[in-house]
C-alpha cells in the first residue's frame, strides 16, 4: 500500500511539473530555431539574376510560420522575398533571422560577391540628385533658413502619429536656425561620391571649449530608390555632434527615411530613441542644401507686406488739419513683425521692468510729433524730444503708409541702468521713413492710437513706436508695485544664500548707486571655514509671494509664515526697505556660530527708533541694495543689507558700513 501511494505521488508530481513547464513555455515562448540552423541553402537562398548578376534575389525558406528578418546592404526587410539591385562590384553580406515565440534569432552573416559595375542602377534621378551622377561627387551643407527653401533651419520635428513619408509629411514644429545649440555646425559638409564606388565623407564641425573642432567620418552608402531610404556603412548621417545621444549609432546610419530629395534640397528623417535621449520617440527631420546652391543663392527682392490700417494715412496723422501725437506713457515701444503684430505685448510701465528694456517716463512724455496737413499726401511736422530742440520740416506719405521726413529723426526715448546702460532710441530708416503699421480706434471709430514702425536693416521686423492722440502726461508709476513685482517675479520666488559669494560690505548714503560689487576682494575667503558654517547658512530661505505673504526659514531650519511690505526709499529713509511682519526669528542672530567664520552673522535690522528717519520699529527689516538678472531678463538674485555697527548710534548713520548678503533664486 505504501509503494502504491508513493507511485501515485510520483505520477502527480510529474504531472504537475509537466503542467508547470507548459505554463512557462506559454508565457515565455519557445526558441524553436537555433542560430546555427539559419544558413544559406537551407533556411534562405541568395541567387543572382541569370541575365544581370548585379540583381540578387533573397528568399526565406522557413515558411509562413516564421517572419523573416533581413539585414541587407540596402536596408532591413521582413518580406519573404527581397530583391537587391547593387550597382557596384565588391563583397557584400546579408544577415538572415526569424521571429520565434521566444524572440528574434539571427544566423551568421552570409557573404556574396558582385563582379562588375552596373551603371543602370545609378542612373535614377535620385542617385544623380544626391551625388551629381556617375563619376562625380556632391557636397551638402546644413540649411540655415536663408536659402529660400521650405525649412527654417538645420532641423525640425515631425509627429510620429502622422504620416512621415517620401513627399508626404509636414513639420509639427520648425524652431528655426540654431535650435540644435551649436553655432559652429554650419561649417559642416557631407559629400556623396559615385567616382569608383558609393563613398561618403562627412566633416562635422562643432564647438569644443573656445575652439572649433572637426569630427571626420569616411564610409560608404546605399540609396534604396524604391523604399526611399539611405543607409551608411562605417559612418553616420551628418548631425550636430552634441545630439549623438538622440538615437543609437544604427539610428543615425540604417534605413534613414529620405523625405525630400531634389537637385538642391535634401530632407532626412531620423527617429529619436527614447532609451538614449530620455525623450519620447519623435521624428528629427534634418534639412540640407547643396553647397552649390548655398554659395550662389541670392534672395529674391520681395516687398514687405503692408499692414492694414483703418482709414487714409494722411487723415489719420492730421485729421485734415493739425494733430498732436504723444508717445504712449503706458506702452511707448515694442517690436513688431512685418505684418504689424506686436512681439512682446508691453502694456504697462511694469512690463518694461524686465532687466533689459529701458523705461524713462520723463523722456517718454517729452517725445511728440505734430503733423499739419498741406495736401492729400504731404504737410509739415514738428518733432519734440527730451533735452533737444524741436525739429521742424516737411513730410510726404505714400500708398504703403510710409511717412518720409525731409531729415532724419533721432532721439533717446528711454534710459535705464540695469548695472549696465540700456537705451531705447526713436529713429527713422536710412531713407528717413517710418511706416504706420497698426492703428486703434475708439467706440465712435475715431483713431486714437498708431504705431510707427522703423524697419530693421538686419532682420525682418520693425521697432514699433506707440503714439496716442493728445499732449501726453507723466504716468502714475507705483514704485512699490514695481519692486514687489521684481522681488516676486510676478508670482512667487524663493531665495537662498549664495554660498559662493555669500556677502560683502557696502556703504549706503541714501543712494543705491553708491553700492558696488565689482571688486572681487570684498568677498570673504571661505577657505578653512568649518562645515557647520555652511550648514547654518545653507538652510536660510526667503519666499516672497505677489499677494504680500512671505515665508522665512532660519539657520536652524525653523519656518515661519508672515507678510512683507516694500517701503520706497523716497518715503524718507533714503533706501528701499523690505519690512517683515509675523516672521519669527529663533535666534537673535539667525546665522550664529562660534567656530571659524562664526562672526558672519545675519539678522534683521530693528529697534532703531528715533535714530534712522522713518525706519520701521515694529518689525525686522532689510535694506534692498541691488538686483541681478538672467539672460532672459528674469530676476536671478538680490542683495539685502543689515547694519554693520558697533552700536545703535553707529547703525543710525546712513554712511556707516553695511553687511550685504547675496541671495539667489532657488
Amino acid at each position: 500500500m505504501k509503494k502504491l501511494f508513493n507511485l501515485f505521488t510520483l505520477l502527480m508530481l510529474c504531472a504537475f511539473a509537466f503542467t508547470a513547464c507548459n505554463d512557462d513555455d506559454t508565457k515565455l515562448g519557445i526558441i524553436d530555431v537555433k542560430s546555427e540552423e539559419l544558413v544559406p541553402g537551407i533556411a534562405f537562398t541568395i541567387i543572382p539574376d541569370a541575365q544581370n548578376p548585379n540583381i540578387i534575389y533573397l528568399e526565406s525558406k522557413m515558411g509562413a510560420k516564421y517572419t523573416p528578418l533581413w539585414e541587407t546592404p540596402q536596408g532591413r526587410s521582413q518580406k519573404e522575398k527581397v530583391t537587391l539591385r547593387l550597382p557596384f562590384d565588391g563583397t557584400y553580406s546579408v544577415t538572415f533571422g526569424v521571429m520565434t515565440r521566444g524572440g528574434a534569432v539571427y544566423g551568421e552573416p552570409a557573404t556574396f560577391k558582385i563582379e562588375e559595375f552596373c551603371a543602370d542602377f545609378v542612373n535614377d534621378d535620385l542617385w544623380t540628385y544626391l551625388t551629381g551622377g556617375v563619376g562625380n561627387s556632391k557636397v551638402w551643407v546644413y540649411n540655415n533658413g536663408d536659402y529660400g527653401l521650405d525649412a527654417g533651419g538645420e532641423m525640425a520635428y515631425g509627429d510620429p502619429s502622422t504620416t512621415i513619408e517620401w513627399n508626404n509629411f509636414s513639420f509639427n514644429w520648425d524652431p528655426g536656425k540654431g535650435w540644435t545649440g551649436d553655432s559652429n555646425i554650419f561649417g559642416s559638409t557631407m559629400t556623396f561620391s559615385l567616382d569608383g564606388g558609393a563613398d561618403v565623407n562627412i566633416i562635422n564641425t562643432y564647438t569644443d571649449g573656445d575652439a572649433v573642432a572637426e569630427r571626420i567620418e569616411n564610409g560608404t552608402f546605399m540609396l534604396n530608390v524604391d523604399d526611399k531610404t539611405l543607409t551608411f556603412n562605417d559612418c553616420t548621417l551628418m548631425h550636430t555632434v552634441g545630439w549623438d545621444h538622440m538615437t543609437t549609432t544604427a539610428g543615425w546610419s540604417k534605413d534613414l527615411k529620405i523625405l525630400t530629395l531634389t537637385e538642391n534640397f535634401l530632407q532626412v528623417g531620423v527617429l529619436r530613441n527614447k532609451d538614449t535621449s530620455g525623450e519620447d520617440e519623435w521624428w528629427l527631420i534634418w534639412n540640407f542644401v547643396s553647397k552649390d546652391w548655398a554659395d550662389s543663392y541670392v534672395p529674391a527682392e520681395l516687398p514687405d507686406p503692408v499692414p492694414g490700417i483703418d482709414g487714409d494715412a494722411n487723415d489719420i496723422i492730421t485729421t485734415t488739419r493739425t494733430k498732436t501725437w504723444a508717445l504712449s506713457i503706458s506702452s511707448p515701444y515694442d517690436w513688431a513683425t512685418l505684418e504689424g503684430d506686436l512681439m512682446n505685448g508691453f502694456n504697462s510701465p511694469e512690463d518694461y521692468n524686465n532687466g533689459w528694456s529701458a523705461y524713462d517716463a520723463n523722456m517718454i512724455a517729452a517725445t511728440k510729433l505734430v503733423f499739419t496737413a498741406g495736401g492729400s499726401n504731404s504737410g509739415t511736422y514738428t518733432f519734440s524730444s527730451y533735452g533737444n530742440d524741436d525739429i521742424e520740416g516737411e513730410y510726404t506719405i505714400d500708398a504703403n503708409n510710409d511717412i518720409t521726413f525731409d531729415q532724419p529723426l533721432y532721439a533717446v526715448i528711454s534710459h535705464t541702468n540695469w548695472g549696465w546702460d540700456s537705451y531705447t532710441y526713436l529713429t527713422t530708416t536710412a531713407e528717413n521713413k517710418l511706416r504706420i503699421i497698426k492703428t486703434k480706434t475708439d467706440v465712435m471709430g475715431n483713431i486714437t492710437d498708431m504705431w510707427l514702425g522703423c524697419r530693421a536693416e538686419d532682420k525682418a521686423e520693425y521697432t514699433a513706436y506707440h503714439f496716442e492722440v493728445g499732449t501726453g502726461a507723466l504716468p502714475s508709476v507705483d514704485p512699490v508695485k514695481v519692486l514687489t513685482t521684481r522681488l516676486t517675479g510676478g508670482s512667487s520666488l524663493t531665495y537662498k544664500v549664495d554660498l559662493a559669494y555669500p556677502f560683502c560690505w557696502g556703504y549706503k548714503v541714501g543712494d543705491p548707486s553708491s553700492f558696488s560689487i565689482s571688486a572681487t576682494d570684498v568677498f570673504p575667503d571661505w577657505t578653512g571655514w568649518s562645515e557647520a558654517t555652511y550648514q547654518y547658512a545653507e538652510q536660510i530661505r526667503f519666499t516672497f509671494n505677489n499677494n504680500g505673504s512671505a515665508t522665512f526659514i532660519d539657520n536652524n531650519g525653523v519656518s515661519t509664515d508672515g507678510t512683507f511690505q516694500i517701503i520706497d526709499g523716497d518715503s524718507g529713509y533714503g533706501a528701499d526697505i523690505v519690512k517683515f511682519n509675523g516672521i519669527l526669528v529663533s535666534e537673535s542672530e539667525p546665522i550664529t556660530y562660534t567656530g571659524p567664520g562664526g562672526w558672519v552673522n545675519f539678522n534683521f535690522n530693528e529697534n532703531y527708533e528715533g535714530l534712522l528717519a522713518n525706519a520701521p520699529t515694529d518689525a525686522g527689516w532689510l535694506e534692498l541694495y541691488s538686483w541681478e538678472y538672467d539672460a532672459d531678463g528674469a530676476v536671478s538674485g538680490v542683495w539685502l543689507g543689515i547694519i554693520q555697527a558697533g552700536g545703535v548710534q553707529d547703525g543710525a548713520d546712513l554712511t556707516a558700513e553695511r553687511r550685504v548678503f547675496h541671495f539667489i533664486v532657488e
